[in-house]
């Protein structure tokens, strides 16, 4: 925490040091156009906001304030006009809104990411936007509140086409076109600049699911190592045989992880929402925002990610607990290594009724070896096609529904994670069968039995 404490008070007087060089360096922090002074250091005072949080956000503002007060005093004509009329006015018209600047941003961004599922960039984008027009809004109406009835502003005026035109309404109007063009130079530079400066941390990742836990150690977004909880062994003796090394927290999610208790080995255990876990990590190890996300556990979740956040769909009893149990059932034991061994050597069509046993026509763009029926040959079948059948049933369930999730949320693209996909290689193979199907695409990560670990990490990382 004092580490933490320490960074923020060191950034904090990085961003006073660049707010001071804009505001007296001439055509950076003050672009004079006419009697309008457009400004750019409102850009560091809301990427200070959002990162530092409102308090330091409000100091940042009040810093932004002054110097706008100064410039009244150096030779800023339309601010030594205001001065002439009520210092007082001027110094709340300066420092107020500026203050605003600061804290707007950050309270919005903290409001944005109470749902664990919105998307951390486009929180930034809205509160960098909306802090940047916080400081013409605000200023302006300052500016008309204070001295729009003073004699001095009214008998300011404009002739414009034969027409005139108080200064106070010119200023508002010209004011609007520049307030656009700098909350949209904000609001790009500032996802960039809040993710370059996110620390990057080494967080240990765990994922307690239903049937096994999960373990990962991370640097940002790179992951360092990853391991599984063995069944001999407690969390605690799992981790340190995982060696964390110089972790700061331990982030946990997962059905299991609400039983945990808030320390492990003297580190602080940051609880995370599972979805909003499983949306990060598959967003971190995709690469990519606009994709339907399907977790095969022992059982399987289905989640829509858009660049704006993520949402979940659904979910379905068939996974890899069903693969379990009638393995059981069937063939009295669950060995995975064997068991889809011996699906490798069993025929489908001992098991399944397919197209071609029904007809040979031609049906849409269905493939003879479509299945029609699963398992509807189960009773003369042999062991090694009935394990056969069994991956298909599961697979293609899955792979159907995922398919299904893209034709209603304008997406192609379906990641797929789960520690079934690590052991069960065979999984690959029957979505490939959907995928050219449904003219859809599978995305099947390395250590996809991680992805949810992984992204619980994120709720500490920025």
């Amino acid at each position: 925490m004092k580490q933490e404490k320490l960074r923020k008070m060191i950034l904090a007087a990085i961003f006073i040091a660049i707010i001071i060089l804009l505001a007296f360096t001439p055509m950076l922090g003050y672009i004079k156009i006419g009697p309008l002074s457009i400004t750019t250091i409102g850009i560091p005072v809301v990427i200070g906001a959002i990162i530092l949080g409102p308090y330091y956000g409000m100091l940042l503002g009040f810093v932004f304030g002054m110097t706008s007060f100064l410039q009244c005093f150096m030779g800023d004509a339309f601010g030594a006009a205001l001065v002439g009329i009520s210092p007082v006015f001027t110094f709340i018209t300066c420092i107020v809104p500026r203050v605003l600047v600061g804290l707007v941003p950050a309270l919005l961004f903290r409001l944005i990411m109470k749902r664990p599922t919105n998307s951390r960039s486009v929180a930034v984008f809205v509160s960098a936007l909306a802090g940047s027009l916080t400081n013409t809004v605000f200023f302006l109406g300052f500016l008309g509140l204070l001295f729009g009835q003073t004699e001095y502003i009214k008998a300011m005026q404009v002739q414009a086409d034969g027409t005139t035109i108080s200064l106070i309404a010119l200023l508002i109007g010209f004011a609007g076109i520049n307030a656009i063009a700098e909350a949209v130079a904000a609001a790009i530079i500032a996802p960039p600049v809040y993710f370059a400066l996110q620390p990057r941390k080494k967080v240990v990742g765990v994922d307690v699911g239903a049937s096994s836990t999960k373990i990962v150690l991370m640097r940002g977004t790179k992951l360092l190592r990853a391991t599984l909880k063995q069944e001999n062994e407690t969390l605690e003796e799992a981790i340190r045989r995982f060696n964390p090394e110089d972790a700061e927290y331990i982030t946990v999610t997962g059905v299991g992880a609400a039983a945990l208790p808030d320390t492990l080995l003297n580190r602080k255990v940051v609880k995370v929402d599972e979805f909003a876990s499983l949306y990060r990590g598959a967003s971190i190890t995709a690469k990519r925002l606009n994709m339907i996300v399907v977790s095969v556990g022992t059982g399987t979740a289905f989640v829509r990610v858009t660049p704006f956040g993520a949402w979940h769909l659904g979910g379905s009893g068939v996974g890899g607990g069903m693969l379990q149990g009638m393995s059981e059932k069937l063939f009295g034991k669950f060995d995975p290594k064997e068991l889809q061994a011996l699906a490798l050597a069993g025929d489908p069509e001992k098991c399944d009724l397919l197209i071609k046993d029904v007809t040979t026509a031609q049906i849409g763009n269905l493939t003879p070896e479509t299945t029609v029926a699963n398992f509807s040959k189960a009773g003369t079948a042999d062991d090694a096609s009935l394990a056969r059948g069994l991956y298909t049933l599961i697979f293609q369930c899955i792979g159907v529904m995922g398919a299904f999730c893209t034709k209603a949320h304008l997406t192609r693209t379906i990641f797929v994670c789960g520690a079934i996909l690590d052991s069960q290689p065979i999984a690959k193979e029957m979505l490939d069968g959907i995928a050219k199907l449904h003219k859809v695409k599978f995305v099947i990560p390395d250590n996809s039995a991680f992805i949810t670990a992984i992204g619980s990490t994120r709720k500490v990382q920025g």
